[in-house]
């Protein structure tokens, strides 16, 4: 059986994320290999998880890794001694909630509650929760988060008396977590400090009950198998990859894939003057372009460099803050920044963006595009097309509505969508 557990809340901004950092900063802290994990497509959940465990974060998507979702939670879980998975939203939230993921794998439930303004009501709420999960056969356990004194912290022990607390936190603000641009900051740019770690780690190490945490299992015997995406070969031997401030949006377990199959390397459209030499593929992940703009237009030799790659028919794959950057201007806050200027398109702020997504090529193709997957979209821009362009994919959302998305010039992709896995059946629509 594998060890570990799932972090899970009452709803979003009550302390999962929080109480996930503090536990993968002590088990590591204490020696442990401990593998963290996210429940749902967020990427910036899982940049803060490897800063402080040190481990890439891998996320686990019921929608998008469907039939593989044991595949890939063992490839990583068997090599770890503590498996913490974080939850997304509420328990109980939406179509592919943590609760759904928990009770795939059979894993034990760490509900943080946010006990500010509360006391013995903690008690209905906990037993609400606690029937729901009696009826899965999943453990359930409390963290209680933000309580206001020793006084409060009775109170609510006392009403949750015939539950197991395995740990709390008293509301200080060393212990909370900056608010964000499109979610938490990327740790990149806003890195935790010590005092932070040092006052959650402490916290926990008083507060916690941490051997209990480490005897806590899945109760699922797991069948170990292949990922449908493991078999995949790609039509290239080495690969550079965007990565900086501007493009830090990847899913680990794809970049684990490539290194796997691939030879991988970096570079940075913030100051690299060139792509990398010999390579055949390149790889622009999502991420904050518009945040980065100015720079990012300034650096005209790499713009140069990039269509001369894109003109000569080498391979490129473009994803979200990838395809802003492949069009020709940006308009952020009232300026325009002139892009790469391979597709023609504008791009602008324009509204909010999101949802799961299936992806059905329109032609063979490089790279993915001769593969049916699923991924994710969020972002809160538009495109508006100066000009015909050929669309390369038919797109389905969850409510059954399909458009054509994405460009396609040459052997160069890009689109909305982030890439999450292959799926292991064709569907015509």
């Amino acid at each position: 059986m594998v060890k570990g557990f799932l972090v899970a809340g009452t709803h979003s901004g009550c302390g999962k994320t929080t109480v996930t950092l503090g536990l993968l900063s002590v088990f590591k802290k204490k020696g442990f290999k401990v593998q963290p994990f996210k429940v749902g497509p967020d990427y910036i959940d899982t940049a803060w998880h490897r800063v402080v465990c040190g481990n890439p974060s891998i996320n686990l998507d019921l929608f998008a890794m469907e039939k593989d979702l044991e595949a890939w939670f063992l490839k990583y879980a068997l090599k770890a001694e503590l498996n913490i998975v974080e939850g997304v939203m509420g328990l109980f939230d939406g179509n592919f909630s943590s609760f759904k993921l928990a009770k795939r794998l059979g894993l034990p439930i760490i509900l943080v509650l946010d006990t500010f303004g509360m006391a013995e009501t903690v008690e209905a709420i906990a037993l609400g929760f606690k029937k729901l999960l009696e009826k899965e056969k999943l453990e359930l356990y409390l963290v209680l988060n933000r309580v206001s004194s020793e006084r409060h912290l009775l109170r609510l022990l006392k009403a949750l008396k015939d539950f197991q607390v395995v740990g709390f936190l008293f509301r200080k603000s060393e212990v909370s977590i900056p608010s964000r641009h499109l979610g938490l900051f990327m740790p990149e740019k806003e890195v935790p400090s010590k005092y932070f770690l040092n006052s959650l780690e402490e916290e926990i190490e008083k507060n916690f009950d941490l051997e209990l945490l480490l005897s806590l299992r899945s109760y699922k015997n797991f069948k170990i198998s292949n990922c449908l995406l493991s078999n995949f070969e790609f039509p290239f031997s080495k690969i550079a990859i965007a990565y900086d401030l501007a493009f830090c949006f990847y899913y680990n377990h794809f970049l684990d894939l490539l290194s796997e199959k691939v030879q991988v390397c970096y570079f940075s459209p913030l100051s690299n003057k060139s792509l990398p030499s010999e390579v055949d593929a390149v790889y622009i992940g999502g991420g904050y372009p518009e945040l980065y703009a100015e720079a990012l237009a300034e650096n005209e030799t790499l713009k140069k460099d990039i269509k001369i790659w894109v003109e000569e028919g080498n391979l490129l794959y473009a994803e979200c803050g990838g395809l802003i950057y492949l069009s020709q201007n940006l308009l952020y806050q009232g300026k325009n920044y002139p892009m790469v200027g391979i597709f023609p398109v504008r791009v602008e702020m324009k509204g909010l963006h999101l949802g799961y997504r299936e992806v059905f090529p329109k032609k063979e193709g490089q790279f993915l595009v001769n593969s049916t997957f699923r991924g994710h979209e969020f972002h809160y821009t538009s495109v508006t097309e100066l000009s015909e362009i050929q669309k390369a994919f038919l797109v389905k959302d969850l409510e059954g509505n399909v458009w054509e998305e994405g460009y396609s010039y040459k052997n160069t992709l890009a689109t909305y969508v982030h890439f999450i896995n292959l799926i292991n059946y064709e569907e015509e629509i």
